[in-house]
């Protein structure tokens, strides 16, 4: 009789764009199942406009992001978050690269309880600050982390005023070790640009100091290490070739187990992975593909994140609020933070947004994609919101294969829809997992 994998989807459970979790997890069976495991999330989603000239009412609107005074574009843990691990460090992704002398214990700090400084050291390094305690946390603590106008950007522009967020601790440390959920390029790919990076995403926030050109390499036929720097924004890792990579040619990547969590715990072993370049770079510009809200959707749950695809890998680094903007009426920026996972960068407000109120959302030209092509034009598209939150947890609707399939192709992918939009960064390897015989896990990629 052929074995059975089981799927299931343990802690942490995915998330909807309400941030409402799935109910308990989810389980399905089938048979023959191959290691390749690749999640395509469904959501309905819509395209807008991508008529740049009317966002906001304004005809002169052309945002320059070197114009603009560095922001912070996101932070781990998240304003607000609950039940966050004692044994974190705090970071801190800003829009631009900053000057790593200008953070310092002094501009960037942490307190709690109440006022009471925490004793800690800073690091920095591209458009990333973290805040390593000298001790754990406490437990189930509210800490306020402050960012102030002594940063600076590199180029000597400070932020706009401080920047200051809060989260709540939980009761244990974190002891789990992280994952690599994601390539791009993917295990196997041919046809790769030769101007191509290389993006690695992991199942959670990263200690950025923790991956450099020792714990991420590429290397070319013969172990010939390929020259290039790393960076690390929200999720994921990038490679970047110093020179294109030569063509029809087969490289691999690895990330060893130097890397590390926030709470310090290491990969459990060596991540690598090959793929195959083309002939040619890539000097396609990217475009957004869907939308949501889609455009013109109207009763939108207050509590809602906004979500945009696009038809390839995008830099991850050019991803933030200066490029992802979301405003409201007279064209008020919404305050929130951006993230970007898979083909998917997410708008998450600071505070629900206003009821019954219509909202514009624009991607600027400053987004590119990985071999540096930026968006042709600017991308906006409108919605408007309803009068309650989400409160409605989501569910899984469908599988590809269905429950108790039999003879599935050893090659099939396997795919899971949802009832509604889910947060693209809590699906990931700890949250979608595929077992074979024996509970054994299956290994794979989440996308």
């Amino acid at each position: 009789m052929p074995n059975k994998p089981l799927w299931s989807q343990p802690e942490p459970w995915g998330r909807g764009l309400a941030g409402n979790r799935i109910d308990g997890p989810f389980r399905w069976l089938g048979q023959n199942l191959l290691l390749l495991l690749i999640l395509a999330v469904a959501f309905v989603a819509g395209c807008g406009s991508d008529d740049s000239q009317q966002f906001f009412g304004n005809p002169n609107f052309n945002p320059n992001p070197t114009a603009n005074p560095p922001l912070v574009s996101s932070t781990d843990p998240a304003n607000g978050s609950v039940g966050r691990a004692l044994n974190q460090s705090i970071v801190v992704n800003f829009t631009t690269a900053m000057n790593p002398a200008s953070l310092t214990g002094s501009s960037f700090t942490l307190q709690g309880p109440g006022v009471t400084p925490v004793a800690g050291v800073v690091t920095a390094a591209g458009q990333t600050a973290t805040f390593t305690p000298t001790g754990e946390l406490l437990p189930n603590t509210l800490y306020t982390g402050t960012i102030t106008t002594a940063a600076l950007d590199t180029a000597g522009r400070p932020l706009p005023s401080n920047f200051s967020w809060t989260f709540t601790t939980g009761a244990a440390p974190d002891r789990l070790a992280p994952t690599v959920t994601s390539t791009n390029p993917a295990n196997g790919a041919t046809g790769v640009a030769i101007n191509q990076q290389v993006l690695v995403t992991f199942s959670e926030t990263m200690n950025p100091s923790s991956l450099n050109g020792t714990s991420f390499t590429l290397t070319a036929p013969g172990s010939v290490p390929v020259a290039g720097t790393v960076s690390y924004v929200g999720l994921t890792a990038t490679f970047i070739p110093s020179v294109p990579l030569d063509n029809s040619t087969r490289y691999n990547g690895t990330i060893t187990s130097a890397a590390r969590d926030l709470a310090g715990n290491p990969l459990a072993s060596n991540f690598s992975w090959a793929f195959t370049t083309g002939a040619a770079p890539d000097t396609m510009a990217p475009t957004v593909t869907s939308t949501l809200p889609a455009n013109a959707a109207s009763n939108m749950p207050i509590n809602t994140q906004i979500l945009a695809n696009f038809s390839e890998g995008m830099d991850p680094a050019t991803l933030n609020r200066v490029t992802f903007v979301v405003a409201g009426p007279g064209n008020a920026p919404v305050a929130g933070s951006v993230t970007y996972v898979g083909l998917t960068a997410t708008f998450t407000p600071d505070a629900p947004l206003s009821n019954s109120t219509p909202y514009t959302g624009l991607i600027t030209t400053g987004a590119r994609d990985l071999a540096g092509n930026a968006l042709a034009a600017n991308y906006n598209w409108t919605f408007t919101t309803g009068a309650a939150p989400d409160r409605l947890a989501p569910t899984v609707t469908s599988t590809d294969p269905n429950s108790n399939a039999s003879g599935v192709a050893t090659n099939q992918r396997v795919n899971a829809t949802f009832s509604e939009g889910i947060d693209p960064t809590t699906l990931t390897a700890a949250s979608y997992r595929l077992t074979g015989p024996g509970g054994t896990p299956v290994a794979g990629t989440v996308t």
